[in-house]
């Protein structure tokens, strides 16, 4: 920085430089958009951090517009937001002064105390995020993002110094007005890429690209790319690498365009990794609580209710209509096994839809289907608002999809269970590894609608090229809400009381290791509910596709469950055809 300094020589001391009336005891950073000292005020009698614009002195009118914009950063008042202590001119050079207090900055914490842990990491980027999304949703953006500017307070929180210290860049040929909001939005853009970077530094020990300037490292993104490295200082989960990766992605709408995002994904997976009652539960349990676990499938509701009121009501009958209806099989099955812990009827887990109708009864079947929410249950809300003529919202058809393409899981797996174990717990542990997809679609529409957008391949990067691959499911859920699909399914199932050999048929197995023979009944419940979920994504597909997954499901599953070709295409159009039947006769009036 070439500033006017002032240099006092004591006798027997070196140099002290000055910034004006600061004395400079440390430089912290020097970046792109500014230089940041800790300094003394002797006006004030203690410690500041000093933050200095880069760039040359301006003209009086881009200095008259830069101290608006940090005014308006100085107004602000947050936990997360250091107080400035002045703003000011020096000699031409604008500066601005910021308590410190018993604080010390990232960059002197990591440099000088013990190697802090995961959680403190991520607590600090909450704090961080915390103060980026309030100052953001005021106007404000920071564009100095750093290991400088985050203080560290005796009880490990976080906070920012330097809010909009560095120069707000024009937009050329837009008026003003327009050009400051296009700016912030864009800088505002730019913080969450910069907070990435600082995740990144935090998780992995060095710098993004070698490069400790965030702000130059983020101009670099895009065209290099940035991927948390596997020798990182200490092992990263994968849910938690997944939101890093996404922050820092080559393609900005594959980023975190906004601080709340991601910050509501770090909570997410914080609560996901809490030792506390709860953990991925925590995600869900208000929810859970208020509107029910997933609304009936479309016009199942009143089938179910017309079955009831036969006069020659037969059990299979029954059966086969609530198989048909995940929200009803999983309110039945979460009623009598809370039943069963509160009455202590048994000690057994009930696990198959028989069992639970014969046990609830014509009178507590009812009282099963009258606290479940008819379609479209809690999503109603936005077709209220959107108007009675408005086309169907993309929630609550991809809500209706998922519902669908569960129940055709569980019939697939219902007609290829071998005979060692029950069709019905091959039906349960089918649509068992598709629970969480269908909460989160439920409950986190917005956020669904993000992990389906993050699985979308991209515009190639040149002509030449094939377009960009999107993320996987796991690694777009751990992204969008720090918490892995499979992990919350079996979350809810455990709080629901479900059966131990349910949870572990309830993770899919391994779509790139091979399918071994399975040694036990749990085993053989997982394989066959796994078979079934991958046979559903040939449903809907143009036939060459469908084909193509049909064999392939075959090639990896035919030795180890003894099944045909023919066994998995007649399950799959079987299915099809039973899960469809009732609604398409609904449509006619039949």
């Amino acid at each position: 920085m070439s500033s006017p300094m002032a240099v006092i020589t004591p006798p027997s001391s070196p140099p002290v430089p000055h910034f004006g009336r600061f004395e400079l005891r440390q430089l912290l950073s020097r970046t792109l958009s500014a230089t940041t000292w800790r300094a003394m005020d002797p006006r004030l009698q203690h410690e500041v951090v000093l933050c200095v614009p880069r760039a040359q002195p301006r003209p009086p009118k881009e200095l008259e517009a830069w101290h608006q914009d940090v005014q308006a950063a100085a107004r602000l008042k947050h936990p997360r937001l250091a107080d400035v202590l002045e703003i000011s001119i020096q000699d031409g050079w604008p500066f601005v002064s910021a308590h410190r207090g018993s604080g010390v900055s990232l960059l002197e914490r990591l440099a000088s105390g013990p190697q802090p842990t995961l959680v403190e990491m991520v607590g600090w980027m909450v704090d961080v995020l915390e103060g980026l999304a309030y100052a953001h949703e005021a106007g404000v953006a920071h564009r100095d993002l750093g290991l400088h500017n985050v203080l560290i307070d005796n009880q490990g929180r976080a906070s920012l110094v330097g809010l909009g210290v560095g120069f707000m860049a024009e937009v050329p040929g837009k008026p003003r007005a327009v050009a400051g909001l296009q700016q912030q939005r864009a800088d505002a853009e730019h913080d969450v890429l910069m907070a990435g970077l600082l995740m990144y530094r935090l998780l992995a020990g060095g710098p993004a690209l070698d490069d400790p300037d965030l702000c130059s490292a983020a101009q670099r993104v895009g065209r290099e790319i940035v991927r948390l490295p596997w020798s990182a200082t200490q092992p990263v989960p994968d849910t938690l690498r997944a939101i890093v990766n996404r922050s820092t992605d080559r393609q900005q709408r594959q980023r975190y365009l906004n601080a709340r995002t991601l910050l509501a994904a770090l909570q997410g997976w914080i609560k996901t990794n809490e030792q506390e009652s709860g953990g991925p539960l925590a995600l869900l349990i208000d929810r859970l609580n208020t509107v029910g676990s997933l609304p009936s499938r479309p016009r199942m509701g009143r089938a179910f209710n017309q079955s009831l009121g036969k006069d020659n009501l037969r059990v299979d009958d029954i059966v086969d209509v609530i198989a048909k209806d995940p929200g009803l099989v999983w309110e039945l099955l979460r009623s009598v096994n809370t039943a069963r812990f509160q009455t202590g009827i048994s000690d057994d887990h009930v696990t198959t839809i028989t069992r639970s109708v014969v046990l609830m009864g014509q009178l507590g079947l009812r009282n099963v289907s009258s606290v479940l929410r008819p379609w479209p249950g809690a999503l109603a809300v936005a077709e209220s608002k959107a108007g009675p003529d408005a086309p169907t919202p993309a929630a609550q058809t991809a809500l209706e999809n998922e519902l669908r393409r569960t129940c055709i899981a569980g019939h697939i797996a219902r007609l290829l269970a071998p005979f060692s174990i029950s069709d019905e717990e091959a039906l349960v542990a089918a649509i068992s590894q598709r629970l969480g997809h269908l909460l989160v679609r439920y409950h986190f529409p917005d956020e669904a609608a993000q992990i389906d957008r993050l699985m979308q391949p991209g515009p190639p990067p040149d002509a030449t090229s094939p377009p960009t691959p999107g993320m996987n499911m796991e690694a777009a859920a751990g992204a969008v809400l720090g918490v892995d699909m499979e992990e919350l399914s079996i979350a809810v199932m455990r709080y629901w009381g479900m059966d131990d050999k349910l949870q572990q048929a309830a993770r899919p197995l391994n779509k790139s290791s091979p399918v071994r023979r399975p040694d036990d009944r749990e085993e053989t419940l997982r394989a066959v509910a796994s078979l079934a979920n991958e046979l559903t994504t040939a449903v809907g597909a143009e036939p060459a596709r469908a084909q193509a997954q049909l064999n392939h499901c075959f090639t990896r599953y035919a030795r180890a469950l003894g099944l045909s070709f023919k066994d998995c295409q007649e399950a799959l159009e079987t299915s099809v055809r039973l899960v469809d039947a009732p609604v398409a006769s609904a449509k006619t009036g039949q």
